[in-house]
């Protein structure tokens, strides 16, 4: 596990990276209840996939190293601090948000697909501070989706304990009559999805 004092340090040093990148996964759920909750083992960040190239060189430029190299996911190793950050890439969408696209044979074994983001997930002025870092932070409506939602993309990953630790903190944030509109609302967009696959396999 990194030491918060490690997380915030990266983040310090990523927040003079030019292309914007939005806090996700466990941290970011820190982030947004405004106080360390437990462990991590490292940094999960989004970026818009058109901004790759001039991120990649940035990061590099901050000292950062490219340990795997993948078409929607890229893991990088902090020398200093020691420290790793995993960045997930999206194609923009309306509404200040984004579509994770996984393509066939992907290496990390995700089921193939393009699945949308929830709206204002990737707002740019949306901020939060922990310990005197102020970062970039993806929805905490989007986050609960991605925690119920995100087993559902890799085969064999399941709810496990820190992913339920989340799911409630977020539930604390987002209140349930909400919950359920995302519910229906992703479905809809699941339902979108299916059918637009469907159009564009050959007859």
């Amino acid at each position: 596990m990194v030491d918060s004092l490690v997380l915030l340090q990266c983040l310090r040093e990523l927040s003079n990276v030019g292309p914007p990148l939005w806090l996700t996964g466990g941290v970011a759920v820190d982030f947004l209840v405004g106080r360390w909750t437990r462990p991590h083992k490292d940094l999960d960040l989004v970026a818009f996939a058109p901004d790759r190239q001039l991120l990649e060189t940035d990061l590099a430029r901050h000292g950062l190293v490219l340990a795997q190299d993948g078409a929607w996911t890229t893991r990088w190793t902090v020398v200093d601090p020691a420290g790793e950050i995993e960045i997930v890439f999206v194609e923009p969408a309306e509404q200040r948000t984004g579509v994770l696209v996984i393509p066939s044979g992907d290496a990390h074994g995700g089921h193939p697909g393009r699945y949308p983001l929830a709206p204002d997930y990737l707002d740019p002025d949306r901020k939060a501070e922990l310990g005197g870092v102020r970062f970039r932070v993806c929805s905490a409506e989007g986050e609960w989706l991605a925690r119920i939602g995100g087993a559902a993309l890799v085969p064999g990953r399941s709810l496990d304990p820190k992913i339920q630790h989340d799911v409630k903190l977020l539930e604390e944030l987002v209140p349930e009559s909400r919950r359920r509109a995302l519910l229906r609302q992703r479905e809809g967009l699941s339902f979108s999805t299916r059918r637009e696959a469907r159009a564009r396999e050959p007859h």
